[in-house]
């Protein structure tokens, strides 16, 4: 799995960026003004696998630390 932050975030967002499953399939994540997670899977109707999920929330938290938020 491989989590990126946009350098340019998107609008309504405190921070944003792209997200990598497993199984290579891929996806866009933002956190919004109210800190609420959000992921939009490219794949209409993909369904990340729930250790794949856990597993994106720990990187994305380690990732945002690194970055200062």
């Amino acid at each position: 799995m491989a989590i990126t932050v946009d350098q340019l975030t998107q609008p309504g967002a405190m921070v944003s960026g792209g997200v990598t499953f497993s199984d290579g399939k891929t996806g866009k994540w933002l956190v919004d003004e109210l800190g609420r997670l959000s992921v939009a899977p490219s794949e209409p109707g993909y369904r990340p696998p729930a250790q794949d999920m856990q597993e994106f929330q720990i990187a994305l938290e380690r990732e945002l630390a690194r970055a200062g938020f």
